[in-house]
């Protein structure tokens, strides 16, 4: 059996989207399919090595001229934003549909598949639908974000974007009814989808994001790091709820009240760092703690969360239709988890499930947070501040790869 999967991320790129078709894909090669991938270079170092090898499986670097170009000017501010806005707003559905279109045409010279699985994101991924006949019942879309509905509630800025969004919005619904099969990471988008008919309900399904079970394995246990230090991989929004502003108060008004904590006390993050930022972590005297490091690989991103005294973990109310990748590892890791989580979330029943949810407080809640940190110091303190006996193995890719190979395998 020969499966393509389509996904614009694949390790070792550092690029979050590309951990969950990483470990779909072992689980397919583990049941005996034959898989190709096509991907691209997305956030993969120059000289890289691919992280798989495997003699039944295919990977294809399709390069995308738009991503390529704009890293070229990334360097280069002005014309970077530039850059951005432009390709952003007059390419649809957006900058990523040259891409998709060269992977089409690929596909078109290898259309012997049994089953086809292309991930979404980005959505240019739906201009399969418009692929001369070659999207039928063989395709799996699985979507690790929301798109139409997303959109409703925050709408493109693009004028013309704007414009578009109702053909978009025709183009996703014909491309879900025309597959297969549908998977969601988060079962608040599945059913926002359903309700809104875009996806039909017999043929969508509930797969949460999981963990490599080979990977985080007890019986090869990292040692967390010895300092007070609160880890965060990824990057932060602009403003809003899902920005560091509330953690970054929590952190200081946990000093304010505990002085003597300030030498030992580290927030380290890994990722996409807003420059902005830093005039809040100067604001609120944080300067001397604070260390801004860059993305790091996938597999040192694996070491870095197995090794964490502390996980942080940013949800906001408005992306209650997405389940951050991350959060799945941090189960894994079974590291304490300090959540700013909306209460009535779709992720704060997750963390609460899998029973990381100690130092779970509201996301706005800067007081709680504080609390929150409070307690986890005193546990650091008393040399408490080990793995948590969770209950995290429904998250494990021992579970969610079988329920995952039996939507594959249906006829």
């Amino acid at each position: 059996m020969r499966i393509a999967v389509i996904t614009h991320a694949f390790p070792p790129s550092r690029h979050a989207n590309g951990k969950r078709p990483y470990y779909v894909v072992k689980g397919l090669l583990d049941a005996g399919w034959e898989v190709d991938v096509y991907t691209s270079n997305l956030a993969c170092d120059s000289g890289f090595a691919e992280t798989l090898t495997d003699d039944c499986c295919r990977i294809f670097r399709i390069k995308d001229p738009v991503i390529a170009w704009l890293e070229r000017v990334k360097p280069m501010r002005l014309l970077y934003r530039v850059s951005v806005a432009i390709t952003n707003g007059l390419l649809w559905p957006d900058f990523y549909a040259p891409w998709v279109k060269k992977v089409m045409k690929c596909l078109r010279k290898s259309r012997d598949y049994d089953r086809v699985l292309a991930f979404v994101f980005p959505p240019s991924m739906y201009l399969t639908a418009d692929s001369g006949g070659m999207l039928d019942k063989r395709w799996i879309y699985d979507l690790q974000e929301s798109v139409t509905p997303h959109y409703k509630v925050n709408p493109r800025r693009s004028p013309l974007q704007k414009w578009r969004h109702p053909r978009f919005e025709k183009l996703e619904k014909r491309a879900l009814h025309m597959a297969g099969d549908v998977v969601f990471t988060a079962d608040t988008n599945r059913q926002a989808y359903i309700a809104e008919e875009i996806s039909p309900l017999a043929q969508s399904w509930h797969i949460p994001y999981f963990y490599d079970s080979d990977v985080f394995s007890q019986d090869d246990e990292i040692e967390a790091s010895k300092r007070f230090e609160i880890r965060y991989f990824g990057t932060f929004d602009w403003r809003g709820s899902r920005s560091p502003e509330v953690f970054l108060k929590a952190l200081a008004l946990f000093l304010q009240k505990n002085p003597n904590a300030r030498r030992d006390t580290r927030f380290v993050f890994y990722g996409s760092w807003f420059q902005g930022h830093d005039a809040l972590v100067d604001q609120l005297s944080l300067m001397d703690i604070t260390e801004i490091r860059p993305a790091v690989s996938y597999e040192e991103y694996l070491q870095l969360v197995r090794s964490s005294p502390i996980l942080l973990l940013v949800v906001s109310s408005e992306h209650n239709l997405f389940m951050p990748s991350k959060i799945v590892d941090y189960f894994g890791a079974q590291r304490p988890i300090l959540g700013f989580i909306p209460r009535e979330s779709e992720m704060r029943i997750v963390i609460e499930s899998a029973g990381m949810g100690g130092q779970a407080v509201d996301e706005l809640d800067v007081e709680g947070g504080a609390k929150a940190i409070d307690s986890l110091w005193r546990r650091y303190k008393d040399d408490r501040l080990g793995r948590v006996q969770a209950s995290s193995e429904f998250w494990s890719s021992d579970v969610q790869i079988s329920r995952y190979l039996k939507i594959i395998n249906k006829k």
